[in-house]
């Protein structure tokens, strides 16, 4: 695979591409202190109840592991310039992610079928939040791997780098560090 230059102007080193991922993950790293602050702060009340940990949070957390093992599968065949590397990490990074965002909905259905509905108490409505919250954020990875993998299956050269590719994988690596600490907070409260 040959190297495609650049030609992108940078701001302060960073490609447009760097900037947008680095950006959106400060962006999401603080809705998600606000949701945890505003959680700490909120379970102090009499009213709260904790609601139990789904057993299918477990896997999903397996599940996002493995998709972001994928991710970094991707990014390390891109730096050996291996298209095939590069395709088995996308797949396995993709299946992995859509699975974990599968396995969130049975989570919340194992939930409302113990009767612990969105508006029974406030610790519902944060537990529903806040992994519904990941959840979209996952689903947005996915269209970003989507696109990203749909582009490398017709050997797009600029997206074969291993910056792109990688840019990808921080994103999944991001979202998997997001979960644990979010999946930590509602295990220990």
């Amino acid at each position: 695979m040959t190297n495609i230059t650049n030609n992108e102007e940078r701001f302060m080193g960073l490609t447009h591409g760097q900037v947008f991922v680095y950006t959106l993950m400060t962006v999401i790293s603080i809705l998600f202190l606000f949701i945890t602050n505003a959680y700490l702060f909120r379970m102090n009340f009499e009213d709260w109840n904790p609601v139990p940990i789904p057993s299918m949070l477990w896997v999903n957390t397996g599940s996002l592991v493995l998709a972001s093992v994928g991710m970094a599968w991707a990014k390390s065949g891109a730096k050996r310039s291996s298209v095939q590397t590069i395709k088995v990490g996308l797949i396995i990074g993709g299946l992995f992610a859509v699975t974990f965002v599968t396995g969130q909905t049975l989570a919340w259905q194992e939930l409302t079928s113990s009767g612990y509905f969105l508006t029974i108490n406030p610790a519902n409505t944060f537990f529903y939040l806040i992994t519904a919250l990941h959840a979209m954020h996952v689903i947005g990875g996915v269209a970003a791997w989507f696109y990203v993998t749909l582009k490398t299956f017709k050997r797009d050269q600029l997206i074969l780098q291993p910056e792109s590719i990688g840019l990808l994988g921080s994103y999944w690596h991001y979202m998997l560090l997001v979960w644990v600490l979010l999946f930590m907070l509602l295990l220990t409260t």
